[in-house]
């Protein structure tokens, strides 16, 4: 049974995957059982490199510095974050993840609270269907969206919605309506 790994790094880097050099990293196939050494070579100085060793869809070393999420089952979505400097630099330089989807802006907008801002996302017809408890309560039990950057393809304009649980991801496509999301519905 094989693992494959879909990677997000939203800084500057190149890798090394088990001691083989790569200028990006974005997908990797692995044996379950198997044991990926990956370590990142940031491309600014205010980071520092560092190693993360995955395996069976697990983060065994330096699991503070990745996100992994479980989207279907053997695919697993790993974002690497920056390690930093504290002793020299100690404000956090990492930009805030902002999405460019709308789909990324609902979610974002809704987990602040901001109904105003969810609205203008919507369509007038779906807006109109929808009152402001339930919209608010849309992405209740969800901790994260990672859009679907090809992860599974064939789909169209789709997302992940990461569950609180930490279980397997579910799966949402996005009718838009121009640029407004007209419909979410799970695939």
């Amino acid at each position: 049974m094989d693992v494959i790994y879909h990677f997000d790094c939203t800084f500057p880097a190149v890798f090394t995957v088990n001691g083989v050099f790569f200028e990006s990293l974005a997908k990797l196939k692995s044996g379950f059982g198997d044991s990926l050494y990956i370590t990142v070579f940031p491309l600014d100085a205010i980071y520092l490199p560092y190693t993360v060793r995955l395996g069976g869809g697990e983060v065994f070393a330096n699991s503070t510095l990745t996100v992994m999420y479980m989207l279907k089952k053997e695919r697993y979505y790993v974002r690497l974050l920056p390690r930093f400097n504290y002793v020299y630099s100690p404000v956090r330089h990492e930009p805030l993840r902002r999405g460019t989807s709308a789909a990324r802006r609902l979610f974002e907008a809704l987990k602040e609270k901001d109904v105003a801002a969810a609205r203008a996302m919507l369509t007038s017809e779906l807006s109109a269907s929808v009152d402001d408890k339930s919209l608010l309560e849309f992405f209740d039990g969800y901790r994260d969206l990672v859009e679907n950057n090809n992860y599974i393809s064939g789909i169209g304009e789709s997302f992940f919605l990461i569950p609180d649980s930490g279980e397997c991801a579910t799966l949402f496509k996005v009718d838009s309506q121009n640029g407004l999301i007209d419909n979410i519905g799970e695939v």
